[in-house]
């Protein structure tokens, strides 16, 4: 598995639990994901404008 596909992998996961996490009331673990998501997120786009 590439770099681009792991991060591709991982935005998304946290992009996903972002939205159960706001669906099930859980405010600080949406939070938390979300600040995770725009993490993995920044490093996804920084490595598409590399290649």
């Amino acid at each position: 598995m590439t770099k681009k596909h792991y991060l591709l992998n991982v935005t998304g996961f946290f992009s996903q639990m972002v939205e159960r996490m706001k669906a099930d009331c859980r405010p600080n673990i949406a939070n938390h994901a979300k600040k995770q998501y725009e993490k993995y997120n920044r490093q996804l786009e920084a490595l598409k404008e590399l290649g």
